[in-house]
């Protein structure tokens, strides 16, 4: 299922060129830095972070990460946002490595899916993980 992201963002089927064309980059950092999206963010990262990876499957997360920067970049030529996507795939991947079924982290995944960058109160959603990234995908 990795692979698939890779295929996915190289085919700009996940990340395309409407994802920044009427967005202020600063004022969507500023909305990644809201207390409550801030927090949710960290508490699943934190959780994703203990769990055990194969070095496989951190290689492919190293790739789909990278891939995602440079796409983000090319398309928003912030850095700082490319790393935030970045770093969203990176417990979107472990989640989907784990089975981590978590309703924020979902609605994080629907906003990708929605062709949308995940910032602020996110709107939650009744998607399981395995619906959130088979619509994703898909």
């Amino acid at each position: 299922m990795l692979n698939k992201f890779i295929e996915k963002i190289r085919n700009n089927d996940i990340i395309n060129v409407s994802f920044f064309a009427y967005c202020d980059v600063d004022e969507l950092l500023d909305m990644r830095d809201d207390e409550e999206f801030d927090s949710e963010w960290m508490r699943v990262y934190n959780i994703l972070n203990e769990i055990n990876i194969e070095d496989s499957e951190k290689q492919i997360i190293d790739r789909i990460r990278e891939k995602s920067f440079i796409r983000i970049y090319n398309l928003s030529e912030s850095s700082d946002i490319a790393s935030c996507v970045s770093d969203d795939f990176e417990i979107i991947c472990k989640a989907c490595i784990s089975g981590y079924d978590d309703k924020w982290l979902n609605s994080l995944i629907m906003s990708y899916a929605k062709n949308e960058f995940p910032c602020g109160k996110l709107e939650i959603t009744e998607y399981n993980l395995t619906d959130s990234i088979n619509y994703l995908l898909n």
